[in-house]
This record gives structure tokens, C-alpha cells and sequence, in this order.
């Protein structure tokens, strides 16, 4: 269900460039300290996996008028998209990386995208970009990302998910300011039971019928 994740990523931009972290440490010591927020609009959001929820953030980013990069595992060559300024292969991945303030992985866990984003990936960043990742955690190689934040080769990340979840309680994570984290909530909605349950009998009418299921896996890609 790609809605609520989408406004999930959405979200966590937000909160990094209009300081919402600071804004709670403020309240809380009670000070009142201005300060100026940035913008999400001429940012560029680059979507590692052009799937149902990457063209749902290509969605929502372009309406806040952000430039819309992203990769696609299907294609060979350089392409366009609805909602997307350009389309890369897998193999541009550094292009992308180095270009984006905005870092968003939107893309299953495989044996080709395990440790994905590693100390390369992450040093190939700006130093004033965001690394976001609702996909799956081991996409993403952990150690070298508490050095990368710890060491500030990037801004910061939003994190849903982690490499073992729960997240341990000695992971660095937990102190490191500029991270922005949840428990693997990003898909979760109010009615998230109801809208699964109608994909079940809806799958299911589909079965005694003999027709095409909806949201069937490859098993030989993975996903």
C-alpha cells in the first residue's frame, strides 16, 4: 500500500529541513530560539527502485515541486517517467546518489540489493544530503552508516527499518542526533486490516473464478 508510505517519506523530509527535532529540544528546555527552515521545492529527490511506492514519492515530491530522479531495475537506458525528470538503470546508481538531497530507498530486499548502500555509497552522498530507507534494513550496510552520520559525510537519515529489529538497545542509532527513526510503522494505516482483507476476498473471488491474482511474488526475482 503505497499511500501511507509515501506521506511517510514525505514526512521525514519535512522534519529534517523544518528542524522539527530542534523544534521539540526547544519546547522542552523552554527556550525560544528562531531559526530559518529550508525547502523541499528545486530539491532533488533521487528514488533508489521506481516501484509502487518510488512512483508514489515521485508523486508527492514533484507536487512540492522537487526534481525526480530514480532507478529502475527493469530498464537499460535512461528514460523518463509520470512524475519523474529521469529514470537511470541499476548500473547509474553513483549518478544518482551524488546528485540527490534526498536519498530515498523504496526497494525490495534481494541477494543484488543486500548492503546496497555501503561506505562508498554513502561517501558518494553530499555532505548536505539525506539518506531515507523504508525498504528493508540490511539494503543498507548499518555499521557503515553510524560512521557516516557519526562523522557527518552526511546530513542525517529516516529510518523505518534496521538491520535486526528490534533495534538493540547498544546500537548507536539511539544517540546519534541526527537520525530520525520509527519501528517499522511506515505502512501501517487506521484501517490497514480492512483495505487487506478486501485484497484477500478480492484474491480470492479471483482463484475460484481461475483469473489472474493480484500482487503475486517472482520468486526468482524476490519480490
Amino acid at each position: 500500500m503505497p499511500t501511507p508510505i509515501g506521506e511517510f517519506v514525505l514526512g521525514l523530509m519535512l522534519m529534517f529541513l523544518k528542524q522539527s527535532p530542534l523544534c521539540f529540544q526547544l519546547k522542552q528546555k523552554k527556550q525560544w530560539e528562531r531559526f530559518t527552515p529550508a525547502t523541499l521545492r528545486s530539491k532533488t529527490i533521487g528514488i533508489v527502485g521506481l516501484g509502487s511506492i518510488g512512483r508514489e514519492v515521485a508523486r508527492l515530491a514533484k507536487a512540492f515541486g522537487m526534481r525526480v530522479i530514480a532507478t529502475r531495475r527493469s530498464i537499460k537506458q535512461v528514460a523518463q517517467a509520470r512524475y519523474v525528470d529521469t529514470v537511470l538503470p541499476p548500473e547509474l546508481l553513483p549518478q544518482l546518489i551524488s546528485e540527490s538531497d534526498f536519498v530515498v530507498l523504496s526497494l525490495p530486499l534481494t541477494s543484488e540489493t543486500d548492503k546496497l548502500i555501503g561506505e562508498q555509497e554513502l561517501r558518494t552522498m553530499k555532505p548536505t544530503a539525506y539518506l531515507i530507507n523504508i525498504a528493508r534494513g540490511r539494503i543498507v550496510d548499518e555499521e557503515a552508516l553510524v560512521r557516516a552520520l557519526d562523522e557527518h559525510w552526511i546530513a542525517g537519515a529516516g529510518l523505518d527499518v534496521f538491520a535486526t529489529e528490534p533495534l538493540p538497545t547498544d546500537s548507536k542509532l539511539w544517540e546519534l542526533p541526527n537520525v530520525i527513526f520509527s519501528p517499522h510503522v511506515a505502512g501501517n494505516m487506521e484501517d490497514y486490516i480492512m483495505r487487506a482483507t478486501d485484497v484477500f476476498c478480492e484474491n480470492l473471488r479471483r482463484y475460484l473464478d481461475g483469473k489472474k491474482l493480484l500482487n503475486v511474488i517472482d520468486k526468482k526475482k524476490g519480490y
